[in-house]
């Protein structure tokens, strides 16, 4: 590489010295005293531009009647100044400078109009004048308004000389006085309005090159000619000449001779050449001919002709030759010459004596095919003329169009045959036909078609299959090919994927498929001879032979293997001379029944309150994705009362999926999913179903497991006891016939005492003696205590689950979650809304215990409009606890109050007489998360500068601004609630579903929603879920923090993971919710970086491939975090880590993020920073796309925010270049840790769309009590600590008024696994053993049935 670099270095010098650009050392271009881009003097004034460079310089300007006068020695420098009104050039010497020698300055006295144009100060001594490497220039304009067109000559008109291929006609009206208004127009004017100028599309405007006309604007109006420019200036008007149009060109193109191929005659036949081309307009052409005869006078005749079209003009030549003779054969050639092109075709022409036909073979009378191939092509040699007739047979059968030969088909004098296949074999004959001169020749050829060997087994058996341990097994190969293979051969490998000597795994196949995975196993160096010694199963015998099957002679080998004992790999090869096949035989050795099986543990008959057990096994190497099932008994009858087919793949239409603990046996190398049911009940009887897939096919698969569950019954007496007397030495026997479940246990006892079993009795209910009757007492007593035990297990209360479900509530600490509902008021006067106003349509969602519908409400605001609105209602059959929690959030929606970006709430109807309603507003873009999963395919990456844009911000600014100084009017007044939603500007979005997503959104999105937890943790209130899915998108894209409370069905919504008996959006909680179940405004900024995660995700589902289980939160605890999302920029993202800083009081407050998005978005959306009133009128702001730039001194919070020099996108070990703290940091240069950093081992899990792991994995209570128990301690010795040091340490002021999440951000190196290494060579995904994290990952918690 670093040898090609230098070659292309040296070539590119060599060509640059040859130029004479370069000429023995480097150089840069002269400079000018100016760095403007022009300059603007007034007439007669004086003009003076000086410039530098390395070399002897020389000056150019736009006045070529302008003289140069050259200014040797310092006394005629004067010269100039002695004569202001003499017009000249004069070029001085001047001082040069370090690096720039030379100098030259250039002085114009009694400047006028038109001295406007372009001075170019460049390189004497170099011929090529190249602008900014030779040459510099700068445009001067002379302003002069009475001359504000620029004329060099005193001419009426002007020709503008335009080539036809030219897209642009440019009109050189060009002006002294830049800033002129100039408009332009057509000769002959427009009718009825002879000032009206052209405003055609693409006409642009340049005040120093003039008017850019499209071609097509002139050429689409035949009657105009011409172009002349107009403007006023003090009141005078002003007009430039008039410029004439002229098209022209010089262009010979399609040049073609007809006929192209070569040209065969018979004596006697004419010969006709064309010779045509195509030339631009008038354009003359020359066409002479050269042709055999020429020298020998040979009579020819020549036709030329003009032919005018619509563009171009069509030139042609006829040649011909009336009577043609045996000289006339030869070359002929035809040359067309214009004015700036030369053209030259030629053909060749064969005169034939008489009529022939000359056929042989090309490489003999057989020929060999082979099946498969595309297209064959079955030729002869064939010389004739005129050309005959051809036909071909196949085996005496015509070659025609019928359907055993669509696949043939005649190509002159040969045959091609596509597909070929064994069945074309056989003799064909190519018949050549002259009618007219009664000529006829044959040809035969035999045509043999090869077939590379083909192995039966290896399409119509699976490469896989579990074999049972200890049997007996026999496998097979059948190959046919033609020629027949002469063997079969046999090898062997280990069980694994390929050793050090196999095939390395190339960067560029890390994604390939399990077909190429298997060729390169196949290609392994460790195969072995199938007769080694060393083979793991013992080889009983290998037979091969030939037989005939399915009707054609077969080769089949079989082997016979003794004992199958352990998984190994085989390898059947069949070749011939035109192929080989080979077959991969995957010979896994399991201990499980066909790789698939359920076990019902501890007995297949259980009793009522037993636990019970059901152990789903599956092969680790055939399956994956165990799921449990329990069918539903009523979806088990159709409407005819019979049982419908039950269908593997829709299993989940007609059964209730459990969760089961996963867990891996490395002595079976199998998965079982066990499925406990803890105190089985009657109602558990019934059908269980365990799915599975298997993993190369993707065939689902599914056994049946029916639970047939026993009653407890009490024992009782099938016929009671009767007194009995008997005489001194006889024989009693009394019986004890009872029954009960499970079976009873028997004791016989004698006035209290118990009575010991007569040997050789093996009847425990017989005994010899008169008892007393005490059975089953004992039994009897111990399940009723069982059972009162189970009855009386403490429950959670209805109205705690209920509260639960509210997201936003106040602060416990200001008021006790109990006792909120009551301590809030409800004034029924302003909020009551009566219920015949209320149209409810459909319902926009629904939960476990409420719903939400879309409604029409009629003068809720006061008016008399209607307008749409959002209804939350209980569902049917409501308890009190769930009326009690919609009243609560009913109140603290009044509590918290109105604010743009929280839904608010509009009203409410209470009263007894109908259902409890709380209205809020309608959003009709829905949920934040779903809007921005669908906009993913219209994400702009790049900002939008246009005026809506811009105008939308400076909008969200003085909200802001009004919000800041108090403006609003009082929370929950009526005019709050009419005026909560502003009307919509009118450069707003009419629909968001046809504009594109861009970054500025993002920001946007995330400013708002800032902006509204600032308010809400103002209202002293907590909202316990920030997430994606809770902020809802309305119109003139504004966004609104909502709470959907019971309208929420958590129980299937997978962002929530059951914690004990609760479920909880763990991806979105801090630390100390999870571990302490404390809540607070900080862990809500925890939520809210989370937020901002899935914002610059396009709505992806938070931690993407990463179980939620004890290892996930234990990293979380640890300090792991996500890395970067793709469309995040760094200050995005550090704004992502300071919200996840662990200790919740380093974390970011929302007024500081408010004011943090707020200037990334007035830069993002304002660049010149004049359209809008900043937050901080000091501030300066500098656009250069997500970077902050100020010139005031940073806030605490926006010190992490100061580096501005970052690339996008960061990768392994690559540290922050650039970045300076612009505030102390005394923190040691630390390093964040992200999941992607872990190995994700292979599991049987799958994922959802968009990189979306399901969410809903169900933790056990024990083990988060296991987790809070272990963590809970660290946590309280951390913070004794923490309290020791602030007390202990001395600080300085810096680190006093330092912000402690700042400390955690400086120096840090962000890693990013994207281009890592990936999984290991080969099938190893097959092969290996999960680990010890892989297992505890990937275990569920048992069902609470």
């Amino acid at each position: 590489m670093k040898r090609d670099f230098t070659l292309f270095c040296w070539i590119w010098i060599g060509i640059a010295c040859v130029s004479g650009l370069v000429t023995g050392y480097s150089m840069t271009p002269p400079t000018l005293d100016s760095q403007k881009d022009d300059i603007l003097i007034n007439a007669n004034d004086t003009l003076t531009i000086t410039c530098r460079g390395q070399r002897t310089l020389d000056w150019a300007w736009p006045e070529k009647s302008l003289s140069k006068q050259e200014v040797q020695d310092r006394q005629d420098q004067l010269k100039p100044s002695l004569v202001p009104d003499h017009r000249a050039i004069w070029i001085r010497e001047c001082q040069g400078e370090s690096g720039n020698p030379y100098c030259k300055s250039l002085v114009l006295t009694s400047a006028q109009s038109r001295d406007t144009g372009y001075y170019q100060c460049f390189y004497r001594d170099i011929k090529a004048v190249v602008e900014g490497t030779t040459a510099v220039s700068i445009y001067v304009f002379v302003r002069d308004v009475q001359e504000p067109f620029v004329k060099r000559y005193n001419y009426e008109f002007e020709t503008i000389l335009v080539a036809r291929s030219s897209p642009t006609i440019l009109v050189p009206c060009t002006v002294s006085v830049p800033d002129m208004n100039v408009t332009l127009h057509q000769m002959p004017s427009q009718v009825g309005n002879s000032l009206a100028p052209l405003d055609d599309d693409g006409i642009t405007w340049d005040n120093k090159k003039g008017w850019s006309v499209p071609s097509g604007t002139f050429l689409n109006r035949p009657h105009i000619f011409g172009f002349f420019c107009r403007t006023i200036s003090s009141n005078v008007e002003h007009k430039s000449p008039l410029y004439l149009v002229h098209f022209y060109g010089s262009k010979l193109y399609n040049f073609k001779l007809f006929p192209e191929e070569t040209v065969e005659l018979i004596v006697g036949d004419a010969l006709i050449l064309n010779c045509t081309g195509q030339v631009e307009f008038n354009t003359g052409v020359n066409i002479q001919w050269a042709y055999p005869g020429k020298l020998l006078n040979r009579t020819v005749s020549l036709q030329s002709e003009r032919t005018a079209l619509s563009h171009v003009t069509e030139v042609s030549s006829i040649f011909s030759i009336r009577s043609v003779n045996m000289t006339d054969t030869g070359l002929y050639v035809c040359n067309a010459t214009s004015m700036e092109t030369k053209m030259e075709h030629s053909v060749k022409v064969i005169v034939h004596e008489k009529p022939f036909i000359s056929v042989d073979y090309k490489t003999g009378p057989v020929v060999e095919a082979t099946a498969g191939q595309k297209i064959f092509k079955l030729s002869v040699r064939v010389s004739a003329y005129p050309s005959p007739e051809t036909q071909w047979y196949k085996d005496g059968k015509l070659i025609n169009k019928q359907p055993e030969f669509n696949r043939m088909k005649y190509q002159q004098h040969s045959l091609d045959i596509r597909e070929v296949c064994q069945q074309d074999a056989g003799n064909y004959t190519l018949v050549l036909k002259n009618s007219a001169a009664l000529l006829e020749r044959r040809i035969s050829l035999s045509l043999l078609v090869n077939v590379p060997p083909r192995i039966h087994e290896k399409e119509a058996v699976a490469p896989t299959h579990p074999y049972q341990r200890g049997s007996r097994q026999t496998l097979t190969c059948t190959a046919y090919g033609v020629p027949a293979p002469s063997t079969i051969t046999w090898q062997w490998r280990p069980w694994g994927p390929c050793g050090p000597n196999g095939p390395l795994r190339s960067p560029d196949q890390r994604g390939t498929s399990v077909r190429k995975r298997r060729e390169r196993v196949s290609h392994c160096q460790d195969w072995q001879d199938m007769d080694s010694e060393d083979a793991v199963n013992a080889i009983e015998n290998i037979d091969t032979w030939t037989e005939m099957v399915d009707g054609r002679n077969k080769t089949v080998s079989k082997v016979v293997i003794q004992n199958a004992s352990e998984s190994a790999m085989y390898k059947c090869a069949a070749a011939n001379k035109v192929g080989r096949d080979e077959m991969l035989i995957y010979f896994y050795v399991t201990t499980i029944p066909e790789g698939f099986g359920i076990e019902l543990l501890p007995t297949e008959e259980p009793l009522e309150m037993d636990q019970v057990r059901l152990r789903c096994s599956a092969d680790n190497y055939t399956y994956e994705n165990l799921r449990w099932y329990r069918l539903d008994p009523q979806a088990l009858q159709n409407e005819t009362g019979k049982p419908p087919e039950l269908d593997c793949k829709s299993i989940h239409l007609y059964a209730e999926e459990l969760r089961g603990e996963l867990s891996f046996e490395p002595a079976t190398s199998s998965w079982v999913l066990e499925l406990v049911l803890p105190n089985i009940q009657l109602e558990h009887e019934g059908s269980y179903v365990c799915k599975t897939q298997n993993r190369r096919s993707g065939e689902k698969h599914c056994h049946r497991k029916y639970i047939l569950v026993k009653a407890l019954e009490a024992p009782r007496y099938r016929h009671n006891p009767t007194n009995q007397t008997v005489n001194i030495s006889e024989t009693l026997l009394m019986k004890c016939d009872v029954e009960g479940t499970p079976t009873p246990q028997l004791s016989w006892l004698k006035d209290n005492q118990p009575l010991h079993q007569i040997s050789g009795s093996d009847d425990k209910t017989n005994v010899e003696v008169v008892i007393l009757i005490g059975t089953g007492v004992i039994a009897v007593f111990f399940w009723f205590l069982l059972i009162l035990i189970f009855c009386n297990v403490k429950r959670t209360s209805p109205a705690d689950i209920k509260t639960g479900y509210l997201s936003i509530i106040m602060d416990p600490g200001e008021v006790p979650l109990e006792d909120q509902c009551e301590y809030l008021p409800y004034d029924s006067s302003q909020w009551e809304v009566p219920r015949d106003r209320l149209r409810l349509g459909k319902v926009l969602g629904h939960g476990a215990f409420g719903k939400v519908i879309e409604a029409s409400a009629f003068g809720i605001a006061r008016t008399n409009t209607l307008e749409t609105v959002a209804v939350k209602m209980l569902k049917e059959g409501a308890t009190a606890s769930e009326h009690k929690a919609l009243m609560s959030e009913l109140k603290i929606l009044i509590h918290i109050g109105n604010h743009l970006n929280v839904v608010n709430l509009l009203g409410a109807c209470t009263k007894p007489n109908g259902p409890l309603m709380v209205i809020v507003e309608y959003c009709k873009y829905g949920n934040l998360s779903n809007y921005l999963r669908a906009k993913r395919e219209f994400f702009l990456p790049y900002r939008d500068r246009s005026p809506k844009t811009r105008n939308q911000v400076r909008r969200m600014m003085e909200a802001v601004q009004v919000d800041q100084r108090g403006d609003l009017p009082p929370r929950g007044s009526s005019q709050a609630k009419h005026n909560q939603n502003p009307q919509p500007s009118p450069d707003k979005v009419d629909d968001l579903w046809k504009a594109p997503l861009t970054v500025e959104d993002l920001i946007c999105y995330s400013f708002q929603v800032a902006r509204g937890m600032e308010f809400l943790a103002s209202r002293k209130c907590i909202h316990r879920d920030l997430a994606a899915r809770n902020i809802l998108l309305s119109e003139s894209n504004v966004v609104k923090i909502c709470d959907f409370g019971l309208a929420r069905d958590i129980y299937k919504d997978p962002d929530y993971v059951r914690k004990g008996n609760v479920r909880l959006p763990l991806k979105w909680m801090a630390p100390e919710s999870i571990f302490d179940k404390v809540y607070t405004t900080q862990s809500d900024v925890w939520s809210f970086g989370v937020l901002l995660w899935e914002i610059f995700s396009l709505g992806a589902s938070p931690y993407p491939g990463v179980q939620i289980d004890e290892d996930f939160c234990k990293r979380l605890k640890d300090g792991t975090r996500m890395r970067a999302p793709d469309n995040a920029s760094p200050e995005i993202y550090r704004i992502m880590l300071a919200c996840w800083q662990g200790e919740p009081r380093e974390r970011p407050t929302f007024p500081a993020l408010v004011e943090i998005l707020g200037d990334m978005l007035q830069d993002s959306g304002l660049p010149d920073g004049k359209d809008y009133t900043p937050l901080d009128t000091s501030q300066s702001l500098e656009d250069d796309g997500f970077s902050q730039v100020s010139s005031r001194p940073p806030s605490e919070e926006e010190l992490p925010l100061a580096c501005n020099t970052l690339p996008i996108r960061y990768y392994n070990c690559v540290p922050f270049a650039g970045c300076v703290m612009t505030g102390p940091s005394k923190a040691a240069h630390t390093r964040v840790k992200t999941f992607e950093e872990y190995s994700l081992e292979a599991t049987s899990y799958n994922t959802h769309h968009d990189n979306q792991t399901d969410s809903g994995m169900v933790l056990a209570s024990e083990e988060f009590e296991r987790i809070e128990h272990k963590h809970r301690g660290v946590l309280f010795r951390s913070q004794h600590s923490a309290r020791s040091a602030d007390g202990a340490a001395g600080s300085g002021p810096e680190d006093r008024h330092r912000p402690p999440f700042l400390s955690q951000l400086s120096g840090q190196t962000f890693y990013n696994n994207e281009y890592g290494q990936l999984s290991e060579e080969g099938l190893c995904h097959f092969f290996s053993v999960p680990s010890e994290g892989v297992l505890e990952g990937s275990r569920q918690a048992s069902s609470h049935l």
